[in-house]
């Protein structure tokens, strides 16, 4: 692969393990931002800095071997990739779906999206992930790599790309319907409701970054999955890969710039540092 790829996927992977990484921190040893919301939000960015750990590195480490690695080495490798991978998708879709609730249906969100149900939804989120990559590598292991992976092609595309596509995009799309329509209706609590819709709007925005690069990595990932079916070869594996690590980037720094808890949090630690500094300079 080529020197540019190795730059940018290096540089996306560490900002990808920095970002989350200091997401995770943030939420563990903080107590009030142990949130149901910051619960999704803390297992995506687990997957994130998984995906950030594995996908490039991975990659490098087969480049550097060369010819000389086993079957055993790559199927494992990639198995790990596409477990964070998928991990991060339905992570996604727990999240949006978390969102969705809370805006379309505020007054039956506390009754429904209880700490159990948060629990279930993350515990889902990556056993489903966990028992497809098995299954899949028992396979890969035991029958011809090929025909496996032609075959399992469609329960990915349809289990890890087209089903959360159309669940995010019916989500979002109701979402904006609900604030738009929250926007046009006549109030009295006028300060409150500013309040509220700043609140919404950013959260809206945090949701449309984090959407819009999903939405760009699903295409290019249907691309391939098709190219693969149809006995082509997928020629944008390397913007794949990048687009990936950059999509769970971005994450993170989604969060610290328009969640407000997460964004409030980090203005504290940074206001503190700046002072710490100021005395030690006087």
């Amino acid at each position: 692969m080529e020197t540019w790829f190795w730059i940018l996927g290096w540089f996306f992977s560490i900002l990808t393990m920095t970002g989350n990484g200091f997401i995770i921190l943030l939420v563990c040893t903080r107590r009030h931002l142990r949130t149901k919301t910051n619960a999704f939000v803390l297992s995506l960015a687990g997957a994130d800095f998984l995906v950030g750990m594995t996908a490039v590195p991975s990659l490098f480490l087969l480049e550097r071997i060369g010819r000389g690695y086993s079957q055993g080495l790559y199927t494992g490798l990639k198995s790990l990739k596409w477990l964070f991978q998928d991990a991060s998708v339905i992570n996604m879709c727990s999240l949006v779906l978390d969102r969705y609730i809370a805006v379309v249906k505020p007054l039956k969100y506390l009754t429904f999206m209880t700490s159990r149900r948060v629990i279930q939804l993350i515990s889902f989120s990556w056993g489903l992930c966990v028992v497809f990559i098995l299954v899949l590598s028992s396979l890969l292991f035991s029958l011809n790599p090929r025909v496996v992976l032609r075959t399992l092609f469609w329960v990915v595309f349809v289990l890890f790309y087209f089903l959360p596509c159309l669940m995010i995009i019916f989500c979002f799309a109701r979402m904006l319907r609900v604030i738009y329509m929250q926007n046009r209706a006549p109030t009295f609590s006028g300060k409150q409701l500013r309040f509220n819709k700043r609140r919404e709007k950013s959260a809206l925005i945090m949701m449309m970054i984090v959407v819009f690069l999903f939405l760009v990595l699903c295409g290019i990932n249907i691309r391939c999955i098709f190219a693969v079916i149809l006995n082509d070869k997928c020629d944008r594996g390397n913007y794949r890969d990048l687009i990936l690590v950059l999509n769970s980037a971005v994450n993170p720094l989604a969060y610290a710039f328009f969640k407000a808890d997460l964004k409030r949090e980090i203005k504290k630690i940074f206001c503190k540092v700046a002072v710490e500094r100021k005395a030690v300079n006087v």
